[in-house]
Protein backbone atom coordinates (compact mmCIF):
# COMPACT_ATOMS: atom_id res chain seq x y z
CA UNK A 1 0.00 0.00 0.00
CA UNK A 2 0.89 3.43 -0.43
CA UNK A 3 -0.39 6.91 0.39
CA UNK A 4 0.43 10.12 -0.62
CA UNK A 5 -0.73 13.85 0.59
CA UNK A 6 -0.27 16.64 -2.21
CA UNK A 7 -2.02 19.74 -3.31
CA UNK A 8 -4.69 19.16 0.06
CA UNK A 9 -5.32 15.36 -1.48
CA UNK A 10 -4.79 12.04 0.73
CA UNK A 11 -4.18 9.87 -2.12
CA UNK A 12 -4.23 5.92 -1.54
CA UNK A 13 -2.70 2.91 -3.97
CA UNK A 14 -3.91 -0.23 -2.31
CA UNK A 15 -4.79 -3.88 -3.02
CA UNK A 16 -8.74 -4.16 -4.33
CA UNK A 17 -10.79 -4.50 -1.29
CA UNK A 18 -14.57 -4.30 -1.75
CA UNK A 19 -15.13 -3.34 1.72
CA UNK A 20 -12.84 -0.83 1.49
CA UNK A 21 -13.90 0.72 -1.56
CA UNK A 22 -17.59 1.07 0.09
CA UNK A 23 -16.11 2.82 3.31
CA UNK A 24 -14.04 4.77 1.02
CA UNK A 25 -17.35 6.42 -0.88
CA UNK A 26 -18.11 7.40 2.73
CA UNK A 27 -15.39 8.97 3.57
CA UNK A 28 -15.37 11.20 0.16
CA UNK A 29 -13.31 9.10 -1.50
CA UNK A 30 -13.05 9.44 -5.31
CA UNK A 31 -11.66 6.79 -7.90
CA UNK A 32 -8.60 8.45 -10.09
CA UNK A 33 -6.41 5.72 -10.86
CA UNK A 34 -4.21 4.72 -10.20
CA UNK A 35 -5.64 6.07 -6.68
CA UNK A 36 -8.63 6.56 -4.42
CA UNK A 37 -8.47 10.45 -3.49
CA UNK A 38 -9.35 11.88 -0.36
CA UNK A 39 -9.91 15.48 1.10
CA UNK A 40 -7.03 16.33 3.75
CA UNK A 41 -9.20 17.10 6.22
CA UNK A 42 -10.43 13.82 6.20
CA UNK A 43 -7.09 12.33 7.10
CA UNK A 44 -7.77 10.83 10.75
CA UNK A 45 -11.00 8.90 8.95
CA UNK A 46 -9.09 7.85 6.24
CA UNK A 47 -6.23 6.60 8.79
CA UNK A 48 -9.18 4.68 10.88
CA UNK A 49 -10.18 2.74 7.50
CA UNK A 50 -6.76 1.91 6.60
CA UNK A 51 -6.03 0.41 9.48
CA UNK A 52 -9.03 -1.59 9.94
CA UNK A 53 -8.71 -2.39 6.15
CA UNK A 54 -5.55 -3.54 6.20
CA UNK A 55 -3.84 -3.22 9.35
CA UNK A 56 -1.60 -0.38 8.27
CA UNK A 57 -1.52 3.02 6.52
CA UNK A 58 1.74 3.90 5.85
CA UNK A 59 2.78 7.74 5.06
CA UNK A 60 -0.54 8.09 7.76
CA UNK A 61 0.53 6.17 10.85
CA UNK A 62 1.33 7.84 13.86
CA UNK A 63 3.28 4.73 14.96
CA UNK A 64 5.54 1.99 13.21
CA UNK A 65 3.32 -0.73 12.15
CA UNK A 66 4.92 -4.12 13.65
CA UNK A 67 4.70 -7.49 11.12
CA UNK A 68 4.65 -10.84 12.17
CA UNK A 69 4.58 -14.34 9.67
CA UNK A 70 1.11 -16.72 10.36
CA UNK A 71 0.27 -20.08 9.31
CA UNK A 72 -2.93 -20.30 8.07
CA UNK A 73 -5.01 -23.64 7.96
CA UNK A 74 -7.39 -23.44 5.24
CA UNK A 75 -9.82 -26.29 6.50
CA UNK A 76 -11.26 -23.21 8.90
CA UNK A 77 -11.69 -20.47 6.59
CA UNK A 78 -14.46 -20.09 3.75
CA UNK A 79 -14.09 -20.92 0.07
CA UNK A 80 -15.28 -18.94 -2.71
CA UNK A 81 -13.60 -16.61 -5.19
CA UNK A 82 -11.14 -15.36 -2.95
CA UNK A 83 -10.24 -16.87 0.72
CA UNK A 84 -9.65 -14.31 3.25
CA UNK A 85 -8.40 -13.94 6.73
CA UNK A 86 -10.01 -10.75 8.04
CA UNK A 87 -9.55 -8.28 5.76
CA UNK A 88 -6.70 -10.13 3.74
CA UNK A 89 -7.07 -11.44 0.61
CA UNK A 90 -5.12 -14.66 0.77
CA UNK A 91 -5.53 -16.28 -2.70
CA UNK A 92 -8.09 -16.14 -5.92
CA UNK A 93 -9.37 -17.72 -8.80
CA UNK A 94 -10.55 -15.31 -11.16
CA UNK A 95 -12.69 -17.78 -13.31
CA UNK A 96 -13.39 -21.32 -12.83
CA UNK A 97 -10.72 -23.25 -14.89
CA UNK A 98 -7.74 -20.49 -13.95
CA UNK A 99 -5.53 -21.25 -11.52
CA UNK A 100 -5.48 -20.09 -8.11
CA UNK A 101 -2.90 -16.81 -7.31
CA UNK A 102 -1.85 -16.30 -4.22
CA UNK A 103 -1.22 -13.18 -2.39
CA UNK A 104 2.09 -11.41 -2.75
CA UNK A 105 2.68 -12.38 0.84
CA UNK A 106 1.26 -15.79 0.49
CA UNK A 107 3.28 -18.97 -0.10
CA UNK A 108 1.57 -22.43 -0.05
CA UNK A 109 3.50 -24.68 3.07
CA UNK A 110 1.09 -28.21 2.20
CA UNK A 111 -1.31 -29.20 0.24
CA UNK A 112 -2.70 -27.56 -3.12
CA UNK A 113 -6.00 -26.33 -4.57
CA UNK A 114 -8.14 -28.71 -7.38
CA UNK A 115 -7.46 -27.70 -10.97
CA UNK A 116 -11.02 -26.03 -11.60
CA UNK A 117 -13.96 -24.78 -9.14
CA UNK A 118 -17.10 -23.47 -8.84
CA UNK A 119 -18.85 -22.61 -12.12
CA UNK A 120 -18.46 -19.80 -14.34
CA UNK A 121 -20.58 -17.11 -13.05
CA UNK A 122 -19.09 -18.15 -9.06
CA UNK A 123 -15.79 -19.58 -9.30
CA UNK A 124 -14.31 -20.43 -6.10
CA UNK A 125 -10.68 -21.48 -5.21
CA UNK A 126 -11.48 -24.99 -3.38
CA UNK A 127 -8.55 -26.08 -1.40
CA UNK A 128 -7.57 -29.49 -0.66
CA UNK A 129 -8.16 -30.86 3.09
CA UNK A 130 -5.23 -30.06 4.81
CA UNK A 131 -3.89 -26.90 2.76
CA UNK A 132 -1.71 -24.90 4.76
CA UNK A 133 -0.45 -21.09 4.02
CA UNK A 134 2.20 -18.81 5.30
CA UNK A 135 1.71 -15.57 5.48
CA UNK A 136 4.12 -12.72 5.77
CA UNK A 137 4.06 -9.52 6.70
CA UNK A 138 0.66 -9.67 8.70
CA UNK A 139 0.19 -5.81 10.24
CA UNK A 140 0.32 -6.19 14.40
CA UNK A 141 -3.17 -5.04 14.65
CA UNK A 142 -5.18 -8.01 11.81
CA UNK A 143 -3.30 -10.56 13.62
CA UNK A 144 -4.86 -9.09 16.87
CA UNK A 145 -8.13 -9.48 15.58
CA UNK A 146 -7.14 -13.36 14.03
CA UNK A 147 -5.30 -14.90 17.16
CA UNK A 148 -7.98 -16.89 18.51
CA UNK A 149 -9.28 -18.27 15.33
CA UNK A 150 -8.78 -22.46 14.70
CA UNK A 151 -6.10 -22.77 12.28
CA UNK A 152 -4.30 -19.54 12.75
CA UNK A 153 -0.87 -20.03 14.65
CA UNK A 154 1.94 -17.57 14.89
CA UNK A 155 5.15 -18.85 13.35
CA UNK A 156 7.40 -15.51 13.22
CA UNK A 157 8.85 -13.79 15.74
CA UNK A 158 7.51 -9.86 16.44
CA UNK A 159 9.94 -6.94 14.75
CA UNK A 160 11.85 -6.69 18.44
CA UNK A 161 13.21 -3.72 17.21
CA UNK A 162 10.21 -1.69 15.99
CA UNK A 163 8.51 -2.39 19.35
CA UNK A 164 11.99 -1.24 21.50
CA UNK A 165 11.29 1.91 19.11
CA UNK A 166 7.58 2.36 19.77
CA UNK A 167 8.56 1.61 23.73
CA UNK A 168 11.14 4.30 23.45
CA UNK A 169 8.96 6.72 21.84
CA UNK A 170 5.57 6.08 24.55
CA UNK A 171 7.99 6.66 27.25
CA UNK A 172 8.94 9.89 25.75
CA UNK A 173 5.53 10.78 25.02
CA UNK A 174 4.50 10.39 28.41
CA UNK A 175 7.20 12.14 30.00
CA UNK A 176 5.96 15.06 27.92
CA UNK A 177 2.31 14.39 29.35
CA UNK A 178 3.68 14.20 32.77
CA UNK A 179 5.85 17.81 32.50
CA UNK A 180 2.13 19.15 31.06
CA UNK A 181 -0.05 17.74 34.16
CA UNK A 182 2.91 19.05 36.35
CA UNK A 183 2.48 22.62 35.28
CA UNK A 184 -1.14 23.03 35.70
Amino acid sequence: MKTIIENNTIKVQSDYNKDFIARARMLQGKWKAPYWCFPEENKDEVRELLLDIYGECDTLAEEPTAYVTLEVSLDELSDGESIKLDTMTLCRRQCRDYDVRLSDNVMLIKGGFASSGGSMKNPRCCPQDGTVLRVKNVPMKIYERVREHEGVTLVGNIDRAKLVEERERLMARLAELDELLAAI
